[in-house]
């Protein structure tokens, strides 16, 4: 009890002392200042510690400050988001209407290039309708960049801290390529935008979204990017399709320099055809034409002059039908009444019998040396009958469709001719060919078809290694003012370098996918389950065995120490196997290399192929008023998740495209009809026209702020100084202390 009244006396004398100390430290002047500047250093640090501890902890608790509200709008969406990774959009814009982008486009590409008309660069208003339909189904997106030659949107609200105006200097290398008029010139360099995320989603401002967008339409965990197909790549010539080209057999008429040479089917060939020769044939003559410039000898050219002109054999019997060989080439017909597979290792006296007159041995000697010709021209007559006959009808196509006025031309080729060149294809579609032809040379001749019309999820590191490996492509790409039969098309190039980049995959990785629970040894199912993808179904017993004594061999050759912890179960009862550890797999020559051959060659990036068509829509519009009510009409009916309208609109035709222009704005009323945190209010319109001039007047608006800053900054200190006077005086003079006379 005595040392408790002792503690308790204690503190209180001590609490007595802090309180008397306290006092006496408020009674000094500029107490409560030192207080005052002493709590707010503690709560700076405090603060700061925070910071420090907030920035430590984020690894180890990123799922609770994964930041799903991250967005376009602010608002979380954790619980629709399977992943969160952000992802920007990029779009490329220009205002053909602008007078100074009239005047450089003017000083700096030809008149006669048809492709720098300023009608390819007019604006109908669809950026502003393409933000609104990214903030109504896909506000996940981080940020938004728009990327143009330095133009700014009347509407756009420069103030909002998610989008940012990038110009063309921003992104290109060489600025000698500048200025430019080319999108694919543009698109080359969208990945150096700087900020922009890993993945962005890169948007053409004609595109819009017409239903809610996730991260899963364009990329998976599991399957990797997803690349939306559309339709073939355009045919190398009229009258050679893609399909013919490296299909294992010659067409004489794809052995150009355009058709890659039939994809070496006709390497015995002597002498190419040229394409342009080919192309100037007339159709009525396309056939015959055809068979003359195989060119292989004059002994072809003497056969098919007897194939056109005569017939070779007449029977009188009244049951065998007449054998001999009309070719209507006028009509570009092909009708073989019966070949002559049977006479072309026949004697002399068997033709006789059969029919056929031959006047001396001289004529015998000639038909015997044409046996090798008969057979290979008479084993393909049915092959040449077909393809004949595919020709025709791809013929008849082309035509219908330049003869048509319509707007879709295998969706690349315009119906207006001046936008057409020699070979009847734009130059989008002669862009498509050029990387086409390169991709044929470095992966291997393939039937390519065009992404659709779409945004593309785009990886700049993947886009980094692609402009690595095609350096000088894309140099050339770049440096074009305007749109170039040579360009890279961007988003052929990329998805086709994503697909067709491959890696070899090391034996030991091979081993890790047939090891299923991870024990680092093979058991027999496993290795039974590698056999079932090794070998066609079924298994031969022998390949089995053969198998298994390759690993014994290889086993006893190989000293190895011995696994460790080895599952129990691993081997059948009867099994002869040893521990088939992944050292031992990869000193065993004979098995890795049959396992390289089979799984070595693997895609370097995941991907799908998806075939396009289910949810997107690609129309042209043109300056026909009905087709294109009825083409909207169809959209608002089927309204599908990408939607793009492509201007075909003829220039010449004023009336129809100011018709043409009002419904193309009321058609995006009616499917975007609210405003987006993009925009201005609907009264208000952006003072400068050009980010140059903006940058201008808020540096001028920043030294005038810094300036009167400064002057207010100054007044203070003088009325500082004034209403201070005298205490400063009193605390700056000196105390004179009174003598005393002694």
């Amino acid at each position: 009890m005595l040392i408790a009244s002792n503690a308790f006396i204690s503190i209180m004398s001590t609490w007595k002392l802090i309180q008397r100390r306290c006092y006496d430290l408020l009674s000094y002047k500029y107490s409560l200042l030192v207080i005052l500047i002493a709590f707010t250093c503690i709560f700076i640090g405090t603060v700061h510690f925070g910071e420090v501890w907030l920035i430590w902890s984020k690894e180890k608790y990123e799922a609770v400050f994964h930041s799903f509200n991250d967005n376009i709008l602010g608002k979380s969406f954790q619980k629709k988001l399977c992943q969160h990774v952000p992802i920007d959009v990029v779009y490329t814009w220009v205002n053909g209407s602008d007078p100074a982008f009239l005047h450089s486009l003017q000083k700096h590409v030809p008149i006669a290039d048809l492709n720098a008309r300023a009608s390819r660069f007019s604006d109908k208003d669809e950026l502003r309708y393409s933000l609104r339909s990214l903030e109504m189904y896909a506000p996940w997106v981080r940020h938004v960049y728009i990327v143009t030659n330095g133009q700014i949107p009347s509407w756009l609200d420069m103030d909002n801290p998610r989008v940012t105006l990038i110009t063309h200097e921003d992104i290109f290398l060489n600025k000698s390529d500048l200025p430019t008029f080319s999108s694919p010139a543009i698109e080359s360099h969208i990945h150096r935008i700087p900020g922009v995320s890993d993945k962005f989603l890169y948007f053409n401002d004609d595109v819009m979204l017409g239903a809610e967008v996730w991260p899963e339409d364009f990329i998976t965990q599991a399957g990797g990017q997803k690349i939306y197909l559309a339709w073939w790549v355009p045919d190398c010539s009229e009258i050679c399709p893609w399909a013919w080209v490296g299909d294992g057999s010659c067409d004489y008429a794809c052995n150009t320099t355009l058709c890659e040479f039939d994809g070496g089917d006709c390497q015995t060939t002597d002498i190419p055809i040229d394409s342009e020769i080919m192309e100037e044939y007339d159709d009525n003559d396309y056939p015959y034409k055809y068979f003359l410039d195989s060119r292989e000898n004059n002994n072809e050219l003497k056969l098919l002059s007897i194939l056109r002109n005569k017939n070779i054999i007449r029977s009188s019997q009244k049951n065998t039908p007449i054998i001999t060989s009309q070719y209507n080439l006028s009509n570009t017909t092909f009708k073989p009444i019966r070949t002559f597979q049977n006479l072309k290792n026949s004697s002399s006296k068997e033709l006789q019998i059969r029919g056929i007159k031959i006047n001396d041995k001289e004529d015998y000697k000639s038909m015997r040396n044409l046996k090798a010709i008969y057979s290979k021209f008479f084993n393909a007559s049915g092959k040449i009958a077909y393809r004949i006959k595919r020709l025709k009808r791809y013929r008849n196509i082309m035509n219908a469709a330049q003869s048509n006025n319509s707007a879709k031309f295998d969706k690349f080729a315009y119906p207006n001719q001046w936008k057409r060149n020699v070979r009847g294809l734009d130059t989008y579609a002669e862009s498509l060919l050029y990387v086409n032809k390169i991709y044929n040379a470095v992966y291997g001749l393939e039937r390519r078809r065009v992404p659709a019309h779409m945004p593309h999820l785009i990886d700049k590191w993947i886009v980094n290694s692609m402009q690595e490996k095609f350096k000088l492509e894309f140099k050339k790409t770049s440096s074009h003012k305007v749109r170039d039969p040579e360009d890279m098309q961007f988003g052929f190039s990329y998805f086709y370098f994503l697909s067709s980049e491959k890696r070899r995959m090391p034996v030991g990785e091979i081993f890790d996918i047939f090891d299923t629970d991870k024990s680092r040894t093979w058991s027999d199912r496993e290795i039974r389950t590698l056999l079932s993808r090794l070998y066609p179904l079924p298994l031969d017993y022998n390949l089995v065995m053969e198998f298994e004594n390759e690993i014994i061999n290889c086993s006893r050759r190989t000293d190895l120490p011995e696994a460790v912890n080895v599952p129990s179960g691993e081997r059948y009862l009867d099994s002869t196997l040893p521990i088939v550890s992944k050292e031992l797999i990869s000193n065993c020559e004979s098995i890795s290399k049959k396992m390289q051959s089979k799984f070595g060659k693997t895609s370097r990036y995941p991907h799908e192929i998806i075939k396009a068509g289910k949810n997107e829509i690609f129309e042209m519009l043109t300056s026909n008023v009905s087709l294109t009510v009825q083409l909207l009409d169809e959209i608002r009916r089927d309204q599908k998740k990408f939607i793009c309208l492509n201007d075909d609109i003829d220039p010449l035709r004023h009336s129809e495209n100011e018709i043409v222009r009002a419904l193309l704005n009321d058609f995006y009323r009616s499917l975007y009809p609210l405003r987006s945190t993009f925009e201005l209010p609907l009264q208000y319109r952006n003072r400068f026209s050009h980010l140059h001039e903006l940058l201008e007047w808020r540096a001028n608006r920043a030294k005038a702020r810094n300036l009167l800053l400064c002057l207010l900054a100054l007044l203070l200190m003088l009325t500082f100084y004034h209403v201070f006077y005298h205490h400063i005086r009193r605390l700056c003079r000196t105390r004179e202390f009174s003598t005393f006379l002694v």
